[in-house]
C-alpha cells in the first residue's frame, strides 16, 4: 500500500507543529482516536481510509445538530481539552464518544485550518491559508495512515520475524493516549513490556519534539507504575527496520526473564 505524500514545503509543515499542539487540535477531542478509527475497518487503499474517516465525521454532525444548541457548542469546541478539561470528564460517556470515536467532516477539518492560520500568522510565520488547511489534513488523515497503517504494521511484522514467540496485542486509542503505548508484548499470555512506535524525526531535538517526548515519557512513567512494564522506544522505517537495533536486544532479554 502507498503512503501519502506531503506536498508543501516540509519546513513551512514543520513551522506549525507548536501551534498545532498549543491549540489542542491535536488531542481526540478534536480529532477522534484516529489510531483506532484507522484499524476499525480494512482499507485496500489510502484514499478509502480518508473517504471514511469525513463519511464517519458525517455520521457525527448528524448525531450533533440532533442535541440542543448548548451540547452542540460544547462538542464542537476544539479548545476544551486546553480551557476547561473537567467540562470533558462531567460529560456522559455517550457524549464524550461523539468526539473520541468518530471523525469529523471536511469542512471541520478546514475549519481547523483557519483556526490555525490565523494562530501562526500572529507568530510571524509565512504559510497561506490553503497551506495551514493541508497541514490539518496531513496531520490528521495522512500521518495517521503512513504511520499506524504503513510503518507500524511493517514494524511488527519485522519484529515478528526476528524475535519469534511473541503476541502484538494492539492497544485502543484511549489506552495510548493515556499511556503513549502501541502495543503490549505478550509470550505465552503474559504481558512482558510494551512498545512505542516512532519514526526518525522522533529524535530530533526541536523544541516541538521535545515536549512530546517528555510529555510520552510521562505517561510511559504512569503505565510502569501502575503495570510495572517498561515502555521501549522504537524507532523505524516506513518499511519496517529498525533504526535503533539495540532495543532488539532489550525485548529479548525482558522476553526471556519473564
Amino acid at each position: 500500500m502507498n503512503e501519502f505524500l506531503l506536498t508543501i514545503d516540509e519546513v513551512k509543515f514543520r513551522n506549525t507543529n507548536a501551534a498545532w499542539n498549543d491549540l489542542c487540535m491535536n488531542d481526540p477531542w478534536s480529532v477522534g482516536y484516529v489510531s483506532t478509527l484507522v484499524e476499525a475497518h480494512v482499507f485496500n487503499a489510502k484514499e478509502e481510509w480518508e473517504d471514511f474517516y469525513y463519511q464517519n465525521g458525517q455520521n457525527r454532525q448528524a448525531i450533533v445538530i440532533s442535541l440542543n444548541d448548548q451540547l452542540q457548542r460544547l462538542l464542537n469546541d476544539h479548545t476544551l481539552r486546553r480551557s476547561d478539561p473537567q467540562k470533558i470528564l462531567s460529560l456522559h460517556g455517550r457524549l464524550k464518544n461523539l468526539n473520541f470515536y468518530y471523525g469529523r467532516t471536511k469542512d471541520q477539518l478546514r475549519e481547523k485550518g483557519i483556526i490555525l492560520y490565523e494562530a501562526v500568522s500572529n507568530r510571524g510565520i509565512k504559510i497561506s491559508q490553503e497551506e495551514c488547511i493541508e497541514c490539518v489534513r496531513f496531520r490528521t488523515i495522512c500521518e495517521t495512515w503512513n504511520g499506524i497503517i504503513i510503518r507500524e504494521r511493517n514494524t511488527i511484522s519485522h519484529l515478528k520475524k526476528i524475535i519469534p514467540g511473541i503476541e502484538f496485542l494492539k492497544t485502543e486509542g484511549a489506552f495510548d493516549h493515556k499511556y503513549a503505548v502501541d502495543y503490549e508484548l505478550s509470550t505465552n499470555g503474559n504481558v512482558f513490556c510494551a512498545i512505542q512506535i516512532k519514526p526518525k524525526s522522533y529524535t530530533y531535538n526541536t523544541a516541538y519534539i521535545t515536549k512530546a517526548r517528555e510529555s510520552n515519557a510521562r505517561k510511559n512513567q504512569f503505565y510502569f507504575e501502575k503495570y510495572h512494564k517498561r515502555v521501549i522506544n522504537i524507532i523505524s522505517r516506513s518499511n519496517g527496520g529498525i533504526e535503533n537495533e539495540e532495543v532488539i536486544t532489550q525485548i529479548i532479554d525482558l522476553k526471556n526473564h519473564i
